[in-house]
């Protein structure tokens, strides 16, 4: 089955689009009314009904005292109905009223997770290769889950069970202000406490999330590597070492939540028993003036009702500064991921094409980073140029630029000095899709999708015919042991290739770059797990059906470029030799030797003549 297209498109929106995230650091809650977007009106409908359903909660307590001086008390029996209707009656509605907002809250917190999500993806996808190879990808699935989860949970409650506590308080207090204020300061006497209590509590809180959320990550990668690299876990016998390795972890994430749990812990009795002791001086003194005649007794039954005003809202003070410190935890690493910079993008009005696949490297230089002690020159002042409709072959030992140089061809990264041009357009004034659109890449670490044969050869161009697909399966030489498969070309394909050989995964992934139909083609070692037959079979079919594109083949094998119109052999970053493979061979020099070494001749000049000589009339 092919991918299908969705032309639905997610606007991320403000603090979650690339450049509009730097100024939320250090800012989660800035943040977190910016990523409601749209569903900012919908977000405080609910806080509104929510408020009303707070004023609400204290009507029951307030109806109970008026029912104890006006029916037990007074004697005024025609009101109980009325009184029992709202106890009963109020709370129904407040429930129902409660559904009601709490379906918005949850609407806004997946619709605000779903945006970040995508903007998240994007910006992932839009980062440069230098970004993802330190990137630690346990660590890039954390925040995509868990810190991810937690803004969900931080926006669907945590924001609203804050207002909702913070607005019992303040209204519930002045209420009991009103019933009797000897009894308000009473309730009030430990607020202090508890207040330095949840401050200290948010301080010391805030670093072990951190850390909890640290060793998430650490824990995460450990899991990803092993399951990743489970072959060759078992293939030295290292299941036991692993196990060992990931039971550490697993151990030391235990800790780190132990610890956090611990600075929590040492502050919830304190928060518990102090919010415990409110109903004593409250029922002490609250007696002596209902004896006194100083207060009636359904005002102290109201006031103790309501008493949970205060004491509720005190005990889940500690709580909801615990889930704000860990949402800011999350907010903050997510952030961090989105404000990093995105250094390779289209210009704007870049060149869209058409490309006719005239390559020019212009005194090329390229290092992996920007301290050049640290990382030094991979590729220096490398020049060349390969008209379109050339095949150029890259020699050279292991190290010596080869693949960093063909990366460039696609920017996967850019020069640190010089330029790369198609056609004489610097690939930096280039529309960055439509270039790599032109540029096929058949990659030497081959990675295929879990998905069908079809759609991973179709992974370019996901509309395309089944002519195209089977057109370019058969010039890669895959049509053959694909139509032996039990489903042909719908067989699914197990992640990263898996029950395929290295030959066939090569072969499927050929297929893929050639779908496209690029101006460029770029081999990288794309040969090299299949045998001397299927190799001289696939590049007779490439001459037969893409003979008119520029082609640049990385290569170990004499045999896979001595056909080449321009070969460069590479040594330590710079182009030691080039040209074609008879002119090559007469210089003696490197290629030379290479040569001599394959073919099993003899080592020395005057010995490799001969051989040199009858070889060079094959070159084309």
């Amino acid at each position: 089955m092919k991918q299908t297209k969705h032309d639905a498109r997610i606007e991320p929106g403000e603090g979650i689009r690339e450049g509009t995230c730097d100024a939320f650091i250090g800012h989660p809650f800035r943040w977190f009314w910016a990523i409601l977007g749209p569903k900012r009106p919908q977000y405080v409908v609910g806080v509104l009904l929510d408020l009303v359903a707070v004023a609400a909660s204290m009507v029951p307590a307030m109806v109970a005292g008026r029912l104890v001086d006006d029916v037990l008390v007074g004697g005024r029996r025609e009101l109980l109905a009325g009184y029992l209707a709202l106890i009963v009656g109020v709370p129904v509605t407040r429930a129902l009223v409660g559904v009601f907002y709490r379906f918005l809250f949850e609407n806004a917190s997946q619709d605000a997770v779903l945006r970040l999500r995508v903007g998240l993806y994007r910006h992932l996808q839009a980062l440069d290769g230098a970004f993802h190879d330190a990137a630690d990808t346990g660590d890039l699935m954390a925040r995509a889950t868990g810190d991810m989860d937690m803004v969900r949970h931080f926006i669907s409650f945590t924001v609203y069970a804050t207002l909702e506590n913070a607005v019992l308080f303040g209204a519930g207090i002045a209420y009991l202000f009103t019933v009797n204020w000897t009894l308000a300061l009473c309730a009030l006497a430990v607020s202090p406490f508890l207040l330095f209590l949840t401050l200290r509590l948010g301080k010391r809180v805030r670093p072990t999330f951190a850390e909890v959320r640290a060793q998430f990550a650490r824990l995460n990668t450990k899991v990803q590597e092993d399951i990743a690299g489970h072959r060759v876990v078992r293939a030295f016998a290292r299941k036991d070492f692993e196990t060992e390795r990931f039971e550490r972890e697993n151990d030391a994430y235990r800790q780190a939540n132990v610890r956090s749990s611990a600075v929590w812990q040492r502050f919830l009795p304190w928060i518990d028993g102090l919010t415990g002791f409110l109903a004593v001086p409250v029922l002490l003194v609250g007696g002596w003036l209902v004896i006194e005649g100083r207060m009636t007794l359904g005002a102290l039954v109201a006031f103790n009702g309501l008493l949970y005003v205060v004491s509720n809202p005190m005990r889940m003070s500690g709580w909801l500064m615990n889930e704000t410190q860990r949402f800011a935890a999350s907010a903050d690493k997510i952030l961090e991921l989105l404000a990093a910079p995105v250094r390779i993008a289209s210009p704007e009005g870049g060149y869209a094409g058409p490309f006719v696949g005239k390559v020019t490297f212009d005194d090329v230089s390229f290092a992996y980073g920007e301290n050049e002690a640290e990382f030094p020159e991979v590729l220096r002042r490398v020049s060349f140029t390969a008209e379109a409709g050339w095949t150029v072959g890259i020699l050279g030992e292991t190290g010596s630029g080869k693949t960093s140089l063909v990366q460039l061809l696609s920017r996967f990264r850019d020069p640190t000095s010089g330029a790369v041009r198609i056609d004489g357009r610097d690939l930096r004034s280039c529309d960055l899709a439509a270039l790599r659109r032109a540029v096929g890449v058949v990659m030497q670490d081959v990675f295929l999708f879990s998905d069908t044969v079809e759609g991973n050869i179709a992974f370019g161009v996901p509309d395309a015919p089944d002519e195209t697909v089977m057109d370019a399966a058969r010039t890669a030489d895959a049509e053959g042991f694909v139509s032996r498969m039990p489903e042909g070309f719908g067989t699914i394909v197990g992640e990263r290739g898996v029950g395929l050989s290295g030959g066939q995964r090569q072969r499927l992934s050929l297929a893929r770059a050639l779908a496209v139909d690029p101006r460029i083609l770029v081999l990288d070692d794309t040969t090299s797990a299949v045998d001397m037959e299927t190799e001289a079979a696939i590049q007779e079919a490439l001459e037969r059906d893409y003979g008119d594109r520029t082609v640049f083949i990385v290569a170990h094998r004499i045999s896979s470029v001595r056909r080449a119109d321009l070969i460069l052999v590479l040594q330590e970053g710079a182009i030691a030799e080039r040209g074609t493979h008879g002119t090559l061979l007469a210089q003696d020099g490197i290629y030379a030797e290479i040569y001599r070494t394959q073919a099993g001749l003899d080592g020395a000049p005057g010995g490799g003549a001969g051989g040199a000589d009858g070889a060079a009339g094959e070159v084309r």
